[in-house]
């Protein structure tokens, strides 16, 4: 991997030394290209050299050896039809052209130096013709740099005006779709952007910013077998492409192919342009997959090499047993202090910070800390609390269930955990996993994405109320959609656990496609569950969960559509209560594989040895033997907490002391 992007990186710094130092550049490559005769991007400067020192025979003669080697090489003959120009050779220079504005219509400067080359030639109208198409090319681009300037500083509305009214002009021109994909990507219509781009990288094959933007829509669709494919093939497209092998194991992390990730982070953290964002990486790669010791030691690498990278001192915190220093935490505030971190890193920094100050007892501290740092990250991305509660109900009646019942898939296969995040989701899941029958699996995303897809593009109706309308094929394709992707993350075992904590809004469409699926819903102490929340960074995972408010409205709206679900589906969901699975495990543990018709197991009790990877906040606490000290650790941050304990103070589910 490293190899290519050497000899390109190489090739760069020589590069940058033109057109200054000619002599010595060129030397180098000839050096270069006595091994490696058909390097093209080293014949390509070399032809440079040449012309630069004026040697156009030597600059003709090897552009058109590199033309003979690399027929599609647009640079090496734009720059040769130039050489063929300054020689008094328009016919030449015209053929050359005629081709390379075939290829890429969009390079406005090639169609004014072929206006120039058909006038030198004699051919009046046709250099018109070619200059007519400049202006129309260039008016056209500088109107497509205007829209990414206008994506580079947000304004997303007026490069997305921009890019629709170029696409007037000119039909399917594949810069101003790219940059209409992007946007949607931005705004996380990642559905839309890989629908859009995959015409396009099937036309355009050899274009790798463009195969990158297709591969990194396919990430953000959650189309991860897709776009490991798609980065597979940019590979052999550009080999030394460093952005490739990032997106690849980003890729295979999700897999869950962790081995691969971690191999390429390493080499990846050897490239000083990319070391620190690598360890940082790398770093979390092995802390999902329990090696915390090599993990720290490359977040407090990714430190040293960028002291001002929010992220690594987020991540040592995250890591729940790591302990700050004296050194470190006034370094943090010295960094806060200076005022010019960037917004995301400062809000990372608060959030280490209050976790540093929490483990050190200074709770009041501790709390202004998180509290900048959720009120900054509410600024970054606004989110304004909103409920669906209503439609779920109106959709999922009791007779509604009755019309599906039996539909569905007769699979029995997932377990679905469910409830409000940090609530104990990962316990149960490391619990249930660590029977021989259960296979772990990952937060999968594929009963949100299914939902997505529900909704109507065509006409007003949107999931849920699409659901009514499902046909007996379309309910059965869904669920063999669902386990098929469930099957790329399981193993071999009968059975396994989907722990998605948001599924729970959801358990009206899992039980339509999987009737016999289980569904355990964990509930904790609402004040305890709220407040680490609070105190947690989930990036754009929960949006809710960055104002005490929203948490405690959030909360309410969970017990309530979990009442509807019991209430719909008597009996076929079972509620595990956090604080009980803490103070006695056997019993609640009976209670679990009873439901889920399992013999007990002694590794259940032992579910702390099991090795599996975990790639949630929780990673590090399921490693642990079971602990009661954090059952009323909320309790430090009392006085605070007003705003929660307010908008749950009407449930009569409560229990805010």
């Amino acid at each position: 991997m490293l190899e290519a992007y050497s000899k390109h990186r190489s090739l760069g710094l020589l590069e940058a030394q033109l057109p200054t130092g000619v002599e010595q550049v060129r030397d180098e490559l000839n050096r270069l290209l006595e091994n490696e005769p058909r390097n093209t991007r080293a014949l390509f400067l070399l032809a440079r050299c040449f012309s630069l020192g004026d040697d156009l025979s030597n600059a003709k003669r090897t552009f058109e050896t590199l033309i003979e080697q690399d027929p599609d090489n647009v640079s090496a003959k734009t720059e040769l039809a130039k050489i063929y120009f300054e020689d008094n050779s328009p016919r030449d220079t015209i053929r050359l052209l005629a081709d390379v504005t075939s290829v890429r219509p969009e390079i406005d400067e090639n169609w004014r130096l072929l206006s120039e080359a058909l006038k030198q030639d004699g051919q009046i109208e046709a250099s018109q013709d070619a200059l007519e198409q400049h202006d129309m090319i260039k008016a056209f681009n500088d109107k497509l740099q205007l829209a990414e300037q206008a994506f580079v500083r947000a304004d997303l509305k007026a490069a997305d005006e921009i890019c629709r009214h170029l696409l007037q002009l000119v039909p399917n021109e594949p810069r101003a779709f790219r940059m209409l994909a992007r946007i949607a990507r931005q705004l996380g219509h990642h559905e839309f952007s890989t629908n859009h781009l995959v015409r396009y990288v099937e036309a355009i094959p050899g274009d790798v910013a463009l195969g990158l933007e297709y591969a990194r829509s396919l990430l953000e669709s959650r189309m991860y077998q897709e776009a490991l494919k798609q980065c597979q093939r940019l590979i052999e497209v550009a080999p030394e492409s460093i952005d490739i092998y990032e997106l690849k194991a980003e890729v295979l992390y999700f897999l869950g192919q962790y081995e691969g990730a971690i191999e390429i982070y390493r080499e990846l953290s050897k490239v000083p342009d990319k070391s620190a964002l690598s360890l940082l990486h790398l770093g979390k790669v092995l802390k999902t997959v329990g090696d915390i010791p090599e993990a720290t030691l490359c977040y407090q690498q990714a430190i040293k090499n960028n002291p001002t990278l929010g992220q690594a001192y987020w991540e040592l915190a995250d890591l729940k047993t790591y302990r700050f220093s004296e050194d470190e935490v006034s370094s943090m505030k010295a960094m806060l202090d200076t005022g010019k971190l960037p917004a995301l890193d400062r809000v990372l920094v608060e959030f280490a910070l209050g976790k540093a100050l929490e483990d050190a007892d200074q709770f009041q501290e501790s709390f202004e800390h998180y509290l900048s740092a959720n009120t900054g990250y509410a600024t970054i991305r606004p989110f304004r609390y909103t409920s669906q509660n209503a439609e779920f109900k109106s959709t999922f009646s009791a007779e509604y269930f009755l019309d599906k019942k039996d539909i569905g898939d007769s699979s029995d296969a997932p377990i679905f955990v469910v409830g409000l995040p940090r609530s104990g989701t990962t316990l149960v899941e490391q619990i249930l996993s660590s029977h021989s029958l259960i296979d772990a699996t990952q937060e999968l995303d594929e009963i949100v994405s299914i939902a997505r897809a529900l909704n109507d593009p065509d006409g007003p109706q949107r999931y849920p109320q699409t659901m009514a309308n499902l046909s007996s094929s379309q309910i059965r394709d869904f669920a063999q959609r669902y386990l098929a992707y469930a099957q790329t993350y399981r193993g071999q075992a009968p059975y396994f656990v989907d722990k998605a904590p948001h599924n729970f809004q959801h358990i009206g469409l899992i039980k339509t496609l999987l009737p016999n699926a289980k569904i355990i819903d964990v509930r904790r102490n609402p004040m305890a569950s709220g407040w680490s929340l609070y105190r947690q960074f989930f990036a754009d995972s929960y949006l809710f969960s960055y104002n005490l408010e929203s948490i405690g409205k959030y909360y309410k709206d969970y017990v309530e559509l979990m009442t509807h679900w019991q209430t719909v589906l008597p009996e076929q969901i079972l509620t595990i209560q956090y604080e009980d699975l803490v103070t006695d495990l056997p019993a609640s543990l009976d209670t679990l594989l009873n439901y889920c018709g399992l013999n007990f197991e002694e590794a259940c009790l032992r579910f702390h040895l099991n090795s599996r990877a975990v790639a949630t906040p929780s990673s590090e606490q399921v490693r642990q033997p079971l602990y009661t000290s954090a059952l009323e650790h909320w309790k430090n941050y009392d006085e605070f907490l007003s705003p929660l304990k307010q908008a749950l103070e009407d449930h009569s589910h409560s229990t805010a002391s």
